[in-house]
């Protein structure tokens, strides 16, 4: 990788706080902004702007009243007490607005995949597999919901240390909706509701690196990463992705199957650094770098300034439900 000395670089806890940028309780921006939350079972789910509230009042005013709005929270009628009377009543209004890319921008990254948004509540009369409702994907934004995530480390072992390793990185197409040609890690995905995180990084590994079930079946779980991003001033994204390894052996080269990755390169820890400093990874991606380093002691108290902040940052706590057990009520053939 050539180095250009006048394109500018970014600090590693920099990175982080693209990705983790919602203000935290302490910080005085946090009074700037104007969200209401979103309640079901009287428990916050997510983060609704204000200005999105007159469109929910247009949206109540063309059919039955489907949200109570108060000052301070969005929830839904008495009469929708259920999960497909929720999900229903959201998709509805989502099928109106997805015609309106002036009004709701991320809509334009359709893609025809649901999220499950979970509660506490189990009640099976009530939730489907802990799900409260399910919401197009690209969507999540809108109402700030809880999403999820699965990224997997793609690397080759070249020494006896815990950092003798090269890392697999893709560059994603130069057709993708969000982070055109940006760098991105091996294999990554959002997680459609009704998939585990284990089968997504299997699936996901042969549509985008051509990687066969019986190698990817070798990735091992390795934790999580978690932040919430505030995009525009408007929109929340709380996201945990749930992140996984996968050693390749020198003679296993990845490929890309679909449309959504260019290629892949094979590089040293330092070039991997050099690109995430120069902005040049899609920031969550950039993430799931930094915490596959700080394990392989790439990174360390000794070499980084801020070590502890940036763990910290990478490990968000997020308030809203998250499911219990991952449902699979989808087929999982692989």
């Amino acid at each position: 990788m050539t180095t250009n000395p006048s394109r500018p670089r970014f600090s590693l806890l920099d990175i982080v706080k693209q990705c983790d940028s919602f203000p935290y309780a302490s910080d005085p921006k946090l009074k700037e902004l104007s969200f209401l939350d979103l309640i079901v079972d009287d428990i916050p789910i997510g983060r609704i702007h204000t200005t999105l509230v007159p469109h929910l009042e247009t949206f109540n005013q063309q059919t039955r009243p489907v949200f109570h709005i108060t000052e301070t929270t969005v929830s839904f009628m008495p009469w929708l007490s259920d999960y497909d009377s929720r999900s229903d009543a959201i998709a509805q209004m989502l099928n109106i607005w997805r015609y309106d890319l002036k009004n709701f921008p991320p809509l334009s990254g359709w893609r025809d995949e649901l999220y499950g948004v979970y509660t506490h509540n189990t009640d099976p009369a009530t939730t489907k597999d802990g799900a409260a409702l399910a919401i197009e994907r690209s969507a999540c934004v809108l109402f700030g919901v809880h999403a999820y995530g699965v990224h997997m480390n793609g690397y080759v072992r070249t020494g006896p240390n815990p950092w003798d390793v090269q890392m697999w990185i893709a560059r994603r197409s130069l057709t993708k909706p969000t982070y055109p040609g940006m760098l991105d890690n091996m294999v990554a995905g959002g997680m459609c509701f009704g998939h585990s995180p284990y089968y997504t990084v299997i699936k996901e590994s042969m549509e985008e690196a051509t990687i066969p079930p019986n190698v990817a079946k070798k990735a091992f779980s390795v934790g999580t990463i978690s932040y919430i991003k505030l995009k525009d001033g408007t929109q929340t994204a709380p996201e945990t992705q749930i992140v996984y390894d996968l050693e390749l052996s020198k003679d296993i080269t990845p490929t890309p199957c679909d449309t959504e990755v260019q290629g892949f390169q094979l590089w040293t820890m330092d070039q991997v650094l050099e690109a995430i400093r120069l902005g040049e990874f899609k920031p969550n991606c950039a993430c799931v770098c930094l915490h596959f380093m700080i394990r392989h002691s790439v990174i360390t108290p000794e070499n980084e300034p801020d070590y502890l902040n940036i763990i910290q940052r990478l490990h968000r706590y997020i308030e809203y439900p998250g499911p219990k057990k991952w449902p699979t009520f989808k087929e999982e053939p692989l």
